[in-house]
This record gives structure tokens, sequence and C-alpha cells, in this order.
């Protein structure tokens, strides 16, 4: 018994030294992890048009103002627009259209019934009325300079040709000798467009969006048509 209580406290001093010397043991270093350069995002493909062009459209409802004698043929229609932009500066950008404004032509004709009386006078019998609707349009290409005046009201200003089909048919005489069709107020032709107008740009729903009211004058031979219209547009990024 003496003998084991003895050995204790040299068996205490060897398991001492033995956890110093672990203790002691060079410890291994961590591995570091592998980093890898971080890979870019492949180029987008998709994009036809050259990064200075951008893409824009609008619609909206456009009528024939002025002169009056033309302007009561038609009825307010649907205005068309879709082009290019390039943005030149922040305030000044440059864009190419093509417009198409629906004219529904409305005409009305009347025949007058006439019986003679006895002594050869004549006398209304009756009155017939006819009404009728004719498809009229205007189709115009424009170049258009746009400059930004306040924060989101742009000035609009363009000229361009374009062609107007009356939806009725001209003054057409033809005689062996030859065909005439004969030019008269409100009729088909060829012309020079010349517009200007407001336009109020707002962030909606994603894309940029452009409220709009343009006025227009359409200067031919045979006369010169001045035309409204109010559309809303969008803005491709």
């Amino acid at each position: 018994m003496l003998f084991a209580v003895r050995r204790a406290p040299g068996v205490l001093a060897s398991a001492v030294l033995f956890v110093l010397g672990l203790g002691a043991l060079p410890v291994r270093a961590a591995v570091p992890e592998q980093s890898f350069p971080a890979q870019q995002a492949p180029p987008d493909t998709g994009q036809f048009l050259p990064r200075w062009l951008h893409l824009h459209g609008s619609v909206g409802y456009g009528w024939l103002s002025s002169p009056s004698t033309i302007r009561q043929r038609y009825e307010a229609g649907q205005d068309f627009e879709f082009g290019l932009e390039a943005r030149l500066r922040p305030r000044l950008r440059m864009r190419l259209n093509a417009e198409y404004q629906v004219l529904p032509a409305v005409g009305e004709l009347n025949y007058t019934i006439l019986a003679l009386g006895a002594r050869g006078e004549s006398s209304t019998f009756d009155t017939l009325s006819f009404d009728w609707r004719q498809r009229g349009w205007l189709g115009a290409g424009r170049a258009e300079v746009q400059y930004r005046a306040f924060k989101s009201v742009w000035l609009l200003a363009g000229a361009g040709y374009g062609y107007m089909a009356a939806g009725v048919r001209p003054y057409h005489f033809e005689d062996p000798f030859g065909t005439v069709d004969i030019r008269f107020p409100g009729s088909s032709g060829w012309g020079v467009l010349g517009s200007t107008g407001l336009r109020y740009e707002f962030a909606g729903f994603g894309p940029v969006l452009g409220a709009e009211v343009r006025w227009s004058t359409f200067s031919r031979r045979q006369d010169d048509l001045q035309l409204w219209s109010i559309r809303i547009g969008w803005q491709g990024k």
C-alpha cells in the first residue's frame, strides 16, 4: 500500500509531461481555399441595333382641324407612329419616324325628285338622302428634333413628306386623246409635312412612357391641311 502511494506522484508527473509534449508538437496550418477569377457575363448578342440607336413607338387619335370645308368630310381616327431615336446629348435627341393616320371619310348625297305640273311648273315631290363611309388615310416619313426644356417636358419640331388618300375619287375625264385627273381641295395627293408639339415623359410599369400633343400642317398644290393628334408613346432603353 505504501508502495502504491509512493508511485502515484511519479505517474502524475509523467502524465503532465506527456500533455505538455503534445502541446509542443507543431500544428499544421489549415489548407487555404483556392480563389478563382470572376467570370465575366457573356456579351448580349440579342441586340440587333447599334448602341446609339433606340426604338420608339406611339399610338393615339388624330383629326383634321382645317379648312372647315374639308374637315366636315372626316372623323377622328387612330394614329400610329414607329421609328428610331439617336440620343445626341442629355437634352437633345433626333428621331426618324414613320406615321400612319386613319381618316374615316363620311359622305352625304341628297337627290331631289321634281314633279312637273300641268303648266310646266316644277314642284318638289320627294327627297332622298344617302350616307356612306370610305377609308381615308395619311402616311408620312418625318425627321424630328426633340429638346428637353424642363425636367420631363420636351419640345418637338419636325418635317417630312407624305401622301394623303382622300377616300373619294378625283374628277376624272377620259376621251380618245387622253385622260385627265383634276386635283381639287381635299383630293388625294403628295405633300410636305411639318409638325410641332410637346411631350411629357414619365416612368410607369418599367419602360419610359410619354404623353404628347402635336400640331401638323400638310401643304400640297391643291390645299393646305392642318391636323391635331394626341398620343401615348413608348421609348426603348
